[in-house]
């Protein structure tokens, strides 16, 4: 599967960033910012998991 790191623009002016996990951390970090506020997700968001949260929203 393609790695999904990367900035993607969602509905109503959001961005979602999806980070490569490092460290002890596997998998995808997730960084969502609207409305000049930013909620992170630290990794552990498989591939799969990370397609199917772009699918939802793009």
């Amino acid at each position: 599967m393609k790695s999904p790191v990367g900035t993607y623009e969602l509905p109503d002016g959001a961005v979602l960033r999806v980070l490569a996990g490092h460290g002890d951390s596997d998998g995808y970090g997730l960084e969502i910012t609207h409305h000049g506020e930013t909620v992170r997700y630290d990794g552990g968001h498989s591939a799969r998991e990370v397609q199917a949260f772009l699918n939802l929203f793009t």
